[in-house]
C-alpha cells in the first residue's frame, strides 16, 4: 500500500459519515458535530437510512446515493455484522480511505479476531486505506479537520502524535489542550489492520508541517517495517516513544538462558536505540522532550552544569542526574577563576549556588561563563522565588545569554506557581523550555543526550575487523538440516560446538564418552582435572539438573561421575546420551554469556553479558539486533558492567578485541540461519590471552525456511528486522578495454573510498550528478552516503584494483519509495573512467536487481546539458516523461520490460 494516498486520507475533499446522528452523546452525533462545527473547507455528507436530515444537513440513505466521489468514509456507529457489507459498499463506491471507529471492538464484537480477518480481506480487495477498528479517529488542526471522537479544539503545532490506545488518547489530548501544546496531526491507530506506525512515520517524515513525531505504543505487528521507516527519518525528525507494558511476561516460554532474559521490553528498547529513536518512561515526558528537541540543540555529552539559588532543589536535580547515568560537569580551572569574585557563591563548584537572593545579573554572569566551558554539555538554570528575587528580569538575562550562545542546550526550572508564571511564559516564548520540577528538567536533558547518542551510533563508520575471514557455512547448514530432517529440534552439544567452530568461534577441547573405555581414553588425552557433562536434548540446563560434575581429579571420581550422568540421562528418557569430557579450567579468568533468540516482533536478537551461574542472578547483559558490525558489537558490549570492568585493565585489551570479533562472528551465524530459534553459549571463558566456549546449546525452529531465504521483492531474510549486507549481489563485469571490475553493494566501511572518489571528480561531474558545484565531504555526510538500508535503497559501486588495494570508480543509487513501486536513480562515474562502460554496467545491474525486488518504475532527473547521460538513459529503455527549463525527467517502466 502506498503512503502517498494517505494525503487523500488526511486531506479529504469529501467525507461521508455513515451513522451520522441527531442524538447527542452518540458516536455519530459527536463525529458529525466535530466535522461541521469546525471551519473545515471540505464537504461532509451524512449517511443515515432513518433520517432525512442530520444536524440540519440533508442526509443520504446509502453511501451509493451520493453522486460525487468520496475520499474518506467514517463508520460512526457500533461495528456489528453489517460492517462487511458497508466496507463492500465503500470499495464499490471507490472510496480512497475508511475509518472504523468501533470503540471497544474486541470486547463488544463476537469473534472479533475473525471479523478483523474479513475486514482485512475486503480492504486488500479494493485497495482503500483503512484506519481502525477501535480508533478514536484523527485530527489535523492546521486545516481545522477533526475526524474523531475528541470534542475539544487542538492548537496548531509541529508535533505529530500517534497513539494506539483510543481511551488513553482522550486523556493525552485533554492534557495537551490544557497545556496549549500544538499538533500538526493526531492519529489514533486502534487495531492497525492497515495503517500502522511505519506508514505514519513515512508520511509525517516528509510532511513539512511536522517537526517531530511522538508515539504512544502498546505493540508493533511488523518490527522490520517499523525499523525501516524509523531509520529513514531519525536524522531529520526526532521520534519520541512511550512504550507501555514493560513488565508483561512473554507468552512463549524460552528454553535457554538467552531466550529467557532477552524479554519483550528489552528487545523493544534495543530496537528503538537501533532505529535512532528515543524512548521515554512517562507520557508527560514525551511532550517535554519533543518540545525541547524542537527548541534546543542536542547535547554532545551527558555533562550537565546546574546554576541555582537554592541548595535543596539542586540536590534533587543531582540525584536524578546520577540515577539516569548522567554526569555532573566539572568546571575547568579557567571557569573557576572567571567565576571567583563575579558571582556571590561562597564555593565555586557544580551545582553553582548563587545564594537565595541572587540578582538577575548574577545568573547572567554565571551562565555566560559556564556555557563556554568545554567540560559542559548543557546547563540547567534553577530559580526559586524568595525575598528580593526578580523572576521575570532573571528570565530576560537568561534569554539574552542563550541567544548569544545557541550551540549548547539550556533548560530552566522556575519553581513555584503564580510568582513565576509570567517568567515561564517569557522563557517558553523565546524557545527556552522551562519545567515545574528539577526532576523533569534533568530527565529531559538525559533523553536529549540518549537521542543524540543513538543518532551518533548510526553515523559511526565501523572498522573491518573480519577482513579475509571465511566461514564454513555449508558445514553448519548440513548439521542443522540433518537435525531437522531427523525431527530433532535440539542438536547435541557436539553438533552445536561444530556449528560454532564452522564460524570461527573456538570451543574448549571436548571428547565424547559412551562407555567407560571411551571415558578412560578421553582422560588419557586430556589429563586431570576434568569436567563431566551430560549431552542430551532432554536436559537443557545441565547445571541446574545436576548434569555437570566439576573438578574431577582421579579415576574413581570419574567413573562414579560417569555412572551418575548416565543414570540421570536414563531418568530423563535418553538411555543413549553421551557424556562430555572436558579439561577443568583452573586458569584465572572471567565467564561471559553470548546468546540469541527469535523475538516474535523483531526476529533474531543477540544477548551479551556476564556469564556462568551469575547470568540470571546479576542480570548484567545487553541485547542487540543483528547484523552487528564492529561498532555495533562494541556498543553492545559497552552496555555491560563486566566489559566496562575489564576495559580498565590494559592487559585485557587484546582479548576484548577477540571477544568483539567473536560477537561479530556469532552475528553472522545468527543472520545466516533462520532455523536458529535459540542459541546459548554460556559460558565463554576469557583470560588475558585466550577465549573459548565451555558450553553451548541450540534450539531449532523446524518450521523456519532454509539458510538465507529471501522473499521476492525484498533483500532481507524474514527472520531479521534489519537487512544484512547483501554479499550475494557481487558481480564481475568486463569494461570496454577488457579490464575486469566488480560491481557490488556499497558498505559502511567504504567511507574513505567514497571520499576519494568524490575528491577525484571534477566540478562538472559533481554538478551533473548532484546539481551543485561542490559536495560536503565531512564524515556526517559521507557516512549517510555509505550506510544504506537495503530494505529501502539500492547502492552499487564499481570497484577495480590498484596498487593501494580497492578503488571505487563509479556509484549508482536507487532510492525506493516506501511502497517499493517507484524508485529514483542517480549515477556518478569518475572522469578518468567515463566512456569506458562503467555507467552502463552499474545501471544495467541496478535495474536488473530492482526488477527482481518488484520495482515497477524507475525515474531519473538529468540535466539537459548532460547529453551523454540522456543518451545512455535512452539506450537503457528510459523515455522522456517531461522536460523542465534545465532538466529532463525520464522514466523506465519495468512492467513493460519484463
Amino acid at each position: 500500500m502506498s503512503i502517498y494516498n494517505l494525503e487523500y486520507f488526511f486531506n479529504p475533499r469529501r467525507i461521508a459519515v455513515i451513522g451520522a446522528d441527531n442524538t447527542p452523546g452518540t458516536i455519530g452525533y459527536t463525529v458529525f458535530r466535530n466535522l461541521i462545527g469546525e471551519e473545515y473547507k471540505g464537504i461532509v455528507y451524512p449517511v443515515n437510512p432513518k433520517s432525512d436530515s442530520v444536524q440540519g444537513v440533508e442526509a443520504y440513505k446509502r453511501l451509493n446515493d451520493i453522486s460525487k466521489e468520496i475520499d474518506l468514509v467514517v463508520l460512526a456507529e457500533e461495528c456489528g455484522g453489517n460492517v462487511l457489507d458497508i466496507l463492500e459498499e465503500c470499495g464499490q463506491k471507490g472510496a480512497k480511505g475508511v475509518i472504523l471507529l468501533c470503540p471497544d471492538f474486541r470486547t463488544k464484537v463476537k469473534e472479533a479476531m475473525h471479523l478483523e480477518e474479513k475486514i482485512e480481506e475486503i480492504h486488500r480487495k479494493y485497495g482503500f486505506r483503512l484506519l481502525g477498528p477501535n480508533s478514536l479517529g484523527f485530527i489535523r488542526p492546521g486545516i481545522n479537520l477533526n475526524v474523531s471522537l475528541f470534542r475539544r479544539k487542538l492548537n496548531k503545532g509541529n508535533i505529530a502524535l500517534i497513539a494506539q490506545s483510543a481511551t488513553l488518547s482522550v486523556a493525552l489530548l485533554d492534557r495537551a489542550a490544557d497545556k496549549n501544546i500544538g499538533f500538526s496531526y493526531f492519529v489514533s491507530l486502534g487495531s492497525d489492520i492497515d495503517i500502522d506506525f511505519a506508514d505514519l512515520i513515512d508520511f509525517f517524515g516528509v510532511d513539512p508541517s511536522t517537526r517531530a513525531i511522538v508515539i504512544y505504543m502498546q505493540s508493533i505487528k511488523n518490527g522490520r517495517k517499523f525499523m525501516t521507516s524509523a531509520r529513514s527519518f531519525a536524522f531529520s525528525k526526532p521520534i519520541v516513544i512511550v512504550k507501555s507494558g514493560k513488565f508483561v511476561e512473554s507468552l512463549e516460554v524460552a528454553l535457554t538462558h538467552s531466550g529467557l532474559l532477552a524479554g519483550e521490553d528489552k528487545v523493544y528498547d534495543t530496537a528503538f536505540k537501533r532505529a535512532g529513536a528515543v524512548r521515554v518512561d512517562e507520557t508527560l515526558d514525551m511532550f517535554y522532550i519533543t518540545e525541547t528537541l524542537s527548541k534546543q540543540r542536542r547535547p554532545r555529552g551527558k555533562r550537565l552544569a546546574i546554576i541555582t539559588n537554592a541548595g535543596a532543589p539542586a540536590v534533587s536535580a543531582v540525584d536524578s542526574l546520577i540515577k539516569l547515568e548522567g554526569e555532573l560537569a566539572e568546571f575547568s580551572q579557567e571557569t573557576v577563576k572567571e567565576l571567583e569574585g563575579i558571582v556571590p557563591a561562597r564555593i565555586i563548584r557544580n551545582p553553582l549556588d548563587l545564594v537565595s537572593d541572587a540578582k538577575p545579573e548574577d545568573y547572567e554572569n554565571a551562565l555566560k561563563i559556564i556555557i563556554k566551558d568545554k567540560n559542559v554539555d548543557g546547563a540547567l538554570i534553577m530559580f526559586t522565588p524568595s525575598l528580593g528575587t526578580q523572576p521575570v528580569e532573571t528570565a530576560q538575562r537568561v534569554i539574552k545569554i542563550v541567544k548569544e550562545n545557541p550551540y549548547k542546550p539550556v533548560l530552566t526550572n522556575w519553581m513555584g506557581a503564580a510568582l513565576v508564571n509570567e517568567a515561564r511564559e517569557l522563557l517558553n516564548s523565546h524557545g527556552i523550555p522551562t519545567f515545574v520540577t528539577p526532576e523533569q528538567a534533568v530527565r529531559t536533558f538525559m533523553y536529549m543526550y540518549r537521542y543524540d547518542f543513538n543518532l551518533k551510533l548510526l553515523l559511526e563508520t565501523p572498522q573491518t575487523i573480519l577482513k579475509d575471514v571465511t566461514f564454513n557455512a555449508e558445514r553448519a547448514a548440513e548439521i542443522i538440516e540433518r537435525a531437522i530432517s531427523e525431527g530433532r529440534s535440539i542438536p547435541t552439544f557436539f553438533e552445536a560446538s561444530e556449528i560454532l567452530s564452522a564460524y570461527g568461534i573456538p570451543v574448549i577441547l571436548t571428547k565424547r564418552a559412551n562407555t567407560l573405555e571411551e571415558l578412560k581414553s578421553a582422560i588419557t588425552e586430556i589429563g586431570y582435572p576434568i569436567v563431566l557433562k551430560i549431552d542430551t536434548p532432554k536436559i537443557i540446563h545441565k547445571f541446574k539438573k545436576g548434569g555437570v560434575i566439576l573438578d574431577i581429579r582421579d579415576e574413581l571420581e570419574a567413573i562414579e561421575g560417569f555412572k551418575w550422568l548416565k543414570k540421570l540421562a536414563n531418568e530423563h528418557g535418553d538411555a543413549e546420551a553421551s557424556v562430555i569430557v572436558q579439561p577443568m579450567v583452573i586458569t584465572y579468568g572471567y565467564e561471559i554469556a553470548l546468546g540469541a533468540k527469535k523475538d516474535p516482533t523483531f526476529g533474531a536478537v543477540i544477548l551479551f553479558g556476564t556469564g556462568g551461574n551469575l547470568l540470571e542472578a546479576l542480570e548484567d547483559y545487553s541485547v542487540g539486533l543483528p547484523p552487528l558490525n564492529q561498532t555495533l558489537a562494541k556498543r553492545l558490549m559497552e552496555e555491560t558492567k563486566i566489559y566496562r570492568y575489564l576495559k580498565k585493565y590494559s592487559y585485557y585489551e587484546d582479548v576484548l578485541l577477540k571477544l568483539e570479533e567473536t560477537v561479530v562472528k556469532f552475528s553472522y551465524l545468527i543472520s545466516d540461519f533462520p532455523q536458529i530459534k535459540e542459541f546459548d553459549i554460556n559460558p565463554i571463558f576469557i583470560t588475558d590471552s585466550e577465549i573459548f566456549a565451555l558450553d553451548c546449546s541450540i534450539i531449532l525452529d523446524k518450521t523456519a525456511p532454509k539458510k538465507k531465504t529471501v522473499v521476492k521483492g525484498e533483500f532481507c531474510p524474514p527472520h531479521l528486522s534489519i537487512c544484512p549486507y547483501p554479499v550475494h549481489l557481487y558481480k564481475e563485469v568486463e569494461l570496454k578495454d577488457g579490464l575486469k571490475a566488480i560491481v557490488r553493494p556499497i558498505k559502511a566501511e567504504d567511507e574513505t573510498l567514497i571520499a576519494n572518489l568524490l575528491g577525484r571528480c571534477s566540478e562538472r561531474t559533481i554538478s551533473l550528478r548532484f546539481f551543485q558545484r561542490a559536495i560536503d565531504l565531512r564524515h556526517e555526510n559521507l557516512v549517510k552516503f555509505c550506510q544504506v538500508d537495503y530494505d529501502r535503497n539500492l547502492a552499487f559501486v564499481c570497484v577495480v584494483k590498484d596498487i593501494d588495494g580497492e578503488k571505487i570508480i563509479g556509484d549508482v543509487r536507487l532510492s525506493r519509495d516506501p511502497d517499493g513501486i517507484d524508485a529514483d536513480m542517480a549515477i556518478l562515474v569518475e572522469d578518468e573512467w567515463q566512456g569506458k562502460g562503467v555507467g552502463k554496467a552499474l545501471c544495467t545491474y541496478a535495474i536488473e536487481v530492482a526488477k527482481d525486488l518488484g520495482v515497477k518504475r524507475i525515474w531519473m532527473d538529468i540535466l539537459r546539458i548532460n547529453t551523454y547521460m540522456l543518451g545512455l538513459a535512452e539506450r537503457l529503455g528510459f523515455v522522456r516523461h517531461h522536460v523542465e527549463d534545465d532538466s529532463v525527467k525520464v522514466l523506465l517502466n519495468l512492467e513493460n520490460n519484463s
